[in-house]
C-alpha cells in the first residue's frame, strides 16, 4: 500500500476536513461577501447596460402626452406596464409647424387583456410610418420594408417567432420580426402600423367600453425631435404654452428620464459597493479572530512538524495553503449562488426594480466574475497573515513549552 507523500496541500486538506463545520462555517463568511459583490455588481452593470439601451432607443427628445398619464408613459417605457390612453392626432401637425421643432411623430398606446402567447400583459405601440424616426431605426435589420395591415414585430418576452399568427380581441396578426432583447418595457410590447393599432383599440372598446367611442384621428403621444442648436427645455416649454389648454397635454423630457434614472443607478450602486466593504471588513475581521484561536489550539501541532523537519517557512506557506482553501471553497459557493440567482431572476428582478435592466456581454460578465473571485480569495489569506506571521517568530522550545 502506498501513501501519498505529505505535502503542504495534503496536510492543508486534511486539517481542514478534519474540522468540517468550522471549515464550513470560515467559507461562509467569504461566500457571504462574494455574493454581495458579484450580484451586486451584475445589478449595476444590468443596470447600467439597460440606461444605455434606452438612451439608443428613446430617440425622442420631448414625449408630448395626455395630461394625467405622464407616468403611464413612463410606466410603458421603462417597465412595460400595459395602459391605454389617447389625445386628438390633430396635435401631431400644430407641433410639427412650431419653432424648433425638427421632427413629430404620434404613436398610439393600447394595452391588451388576456393573449395565449404570454404569461404577462403586454402593451401594443402603433406608429406613424411615414412620419417615424424612432421606432423604425432599431427593428430587426431583416425587416428592410414598412410594416402592412396586420404585421406585427415583437419582443423578446413575447412567445412568438416570426411567420407565427397571434390574436388579440379576435383579430389574427401576423408575426414578421423578433426584436432583440432590450431590458426595457419594449421586451413586453408588440408593434405595429397605427392603424392596426386602431383597430385593436376598437376591438378593445367591444370588450371593455372606453369613456368616448375610439376615434380614427386618436393617438397617445407625440414624439418630438430637437435640433441640437435648440434648448430642449424651451422647445418643451412653448408646446406647453401654446396648447395645453386647448389639449389638456404634458411634456416628458427625455433627459430628465435619464437624468432621474441615473441618479437612481448612482445611489444603488454606492449601496452596493457599501454593503460589500462592510461584509469584506467583517469576513476579514472574524477569519483573523478565528485563526488567531486555531493558531493557539495548534501549538503543539505546529511544535511537532518543527520537530519532524518543517521549517518556519514550510509552516507559514501550510497557514496560508490552508486560509486560501477556505477562500477558494467561499467563493465558489458565493459567486456560484449569485450566479444562481442573477441569471436565473433576471426578469424578476428588474420588473422589482422598475428600471431598464440587460445582461452585458459575456466578456463583461467574465471580467466581473473575474475581479469578484480575485478579491474574495485574498480574504483568507489576508486575514490569516497575523497568525502567520506570529508562527514565523515562535520558537519551538517554547511552543513545546506552552503545551506541556
Amino acid at each position: 500500500m502506498q501513501h501519498k507523500p505529505l505535502t503542504i496541500v495534503t496536510i492543508s486538506l486534511g486539517n481542514l476536513k478534519r474540522r468540517p463545520f468550522r471549515t464550513f462555517g470560515l467559507a461562509m463568511m467569504v461566500a457571504m461577501f462574494a455574493f454581495t459583490l458579484f450580484g451586486g455588481s451584475m445589478l449595476a452593470q444590468n443596470l447600467s447596460n439597460g440606461i444605455e439601451s434606452l438612451s439608443k432607443r428613446l430617440g425622442a427628445d420631448i414625449l408630448v402626452v395626455p395630461g394625467g398619464f405622464t407616468k403611464n408613459m413612463e410606466g410603458a417605457l421603462l417597465r412595460g406596464e400595459p395602459s391605454t390612453f389617447y389625445l386628438d392626432g390633430a396635435l401631431t401637425e400644430k407641433i410639427r409647424t412650431l419653432p424648433g421643432v425638427q421632427q413629430a411623430s404620434g404613436q398610439l398606446f393600447v394595452a391588451s387583456i388576456d393573449a395565449e402567447c404570454c404569461v404577462f400583459p403586454v402593451q401594443f405601440i402603433g406608429y406613424e410610418q411615414s412620419t417615424d424616426f424612432v421606432i423604425h431605426s432599431w427593428l430587426p435589420k431583416q425587416i428592410n420594408r414598412p410594416l402592412e395591415e396586420d404585421e406585427v414585430i415583437v419582443g423578446s418576452y413575447i412567445l412568438s417567432k416570426p411567420g407565427e399568427t397571434l390574436t388579440f380581441f379576435g383579430r389574427p396578426v401576423k408575426v414578421v420580426g423578433v426584436l432583440d432583447r432590450t431590458g426595457m418595457g419594449f421586451d413586453t410590447s408588440i408593434f405595429m402600423t397605427q392603424s392596426t393599432a386602431l383597430h385593436m383599440m376598437q376591438a378593445a372598446h367591444k370588450i371593455k367600453p372606453f369613456p368616448s367611442e375610439p376615434s380614427d384621428s386618436w393617438i397617445s403621444s407625440v414624439m418630438v425631435k430637437v435640433p441640437k442648436d435648440q434648448d430642449v427645455d424651451a422647445v418643451a416649454y412653448s408646446i406647453l404654452k401654446k396648447y395645453a389648454s386647448e389639449f389638456d397635454i404634458r411634456v416628458v423630457i427625455a433627459k430628465n428620464i435619464m437624468r432621474d434614472i441615473s441618479t437612481k443607478l448612482s445611489r444603488l450602486t454606492y449601496l452596493i459597493y457599501g454593503l460589500s466593504l462592510v461584509f469584506w471588513i467583517i469576513a476579514v475581521g472574524v477569519l483573523v479572530i478565528m485563526f488567531s484561536v486555531s493558531f493557539n489550539e495548534r501549538k503543539r501541532e505546529f511544535s511537532l512538524l518543527r520537530v519532524m523537519g518543517a521549517t518556519r517557512r514550510k509552516l507559514v506557506a501550510l497557514v496560508l495553503c490552508e486560509s486560501l482553501m477556505v477562500s477558494t471553497l467561499g467563493t465558489l459557493i458565493g459567486i456560484g449562488m449569485s450566479g444562481l440567482v442573477v441569471f436565473s431572476f433576471s426578469t424578476l428582478i428588474g420588473s422589482a426594480i422598475g428600471l431598464p435592466y440587460l445582461h452585458p456581454p459575456l466578456s463583461t460578465i467574465l471580467m466581473i466574475a473575474g475581479t469578484s473571485s480575485l478579491l474574495s480569495l485574498l480574504v483568507g489569506p489576508i486575514a490569516s497573515v497575523y497568525s502567520a506571521i506570529r508562527l514565523g517568530r515562535s520558537d519551538i522550545y517554547m511552543m513545546i513549552r506552552e503545551n506541556e
